[in-house]
């Protein structure tokens, strides 16, 4: 079992997952009953595939063992995000391999650590409220605390302006735009990557 991780903001709360998060997660990712989508699922990739409900639930449930045991990794790989006056859940951030590191060789070549992030605010009653862009910076800020990474990056498409401005917002540059590179409700949309190098984020700090 590792230490808990409890990180607070003004607005948000990183934390390790609750019993009582995990079930208010399950919520917002089981499919809507009748069919259809959450309205947080319009702008959160919705070019890619949904979950079912049998999936969902198989993952909240992989959660809540976790959960139980306290057997999370060292370095978390989502916390749950929480209001920070009512404590209730509202959303999470994550991160998943873009390269993973290798050894150097012999000629003292390796592939770097990439990490690339992610956050979801499920509830539109939290929205531009500054509490996702809070969560993100104690995410960033935390990841390039406990981790080697040079660089930290997240991915998002051009119709999500709230995901935009996050990252630039917080400083974060947009590094590359592929031009009507995604189809979402028949319209192209631009996919876009803002990044932050280590020195630029602890240069802010």
């Amino acid at each position: 079992m590792t230490a808990p991780v409890l990180i607070t903001g003004r607005r948000s709360v990183l934390r390790d997952w609750t019993p009582e998060d995990i079930e208010a997660y399950r919520r917002w990712i089981v499919p809507p009953a009748g069919g259809g989508v959450h309205e947080w699922q319009l702008f959160d990739g919705p070019f890619y595939s949904r979950w079912s409900a049998e999936g969902a639930n198989r993952w909240c449930d992989g959660l809540l063992r976790k959960a139980y045991d306290g057997a999370w990794p060292a370095v978390r790989e989502n916390l749950a995000i929480a209001d920070a006056d009512s404590g209730a859940f509202v959303g999470q951030v994550s991160w998943y391999w873009e390269e993973k590191p290798t050894e150097p060789d012999a000629e003292g070549t390796r592939l770097l650590p990439w990490r690339r992030l992610g956050l979801v605010v499920f509830d539109s009653s939290h929205w531009s409220g500054g509490y996702g862009t809070e969560a993100f910076a104690l995410w960033t800020t935390y990841l390039f605390s406990v981790t080697d990474s040079n660089r930290l990056d997240f991915a998002t498409w051009s119709g999500n302006l709230g995901m935009c401005r996050v990252g630039q917002k917080l400083g974060f540059t947009e590094e590359a735009r592929y031009r009507k590179a995604r189809q979402v409700r028949g319209e192209l949309y631009d996919a876009v990557v803002y990044g932050v190098l280590r020195e630029e984020w602890t240069a802010e700090l």
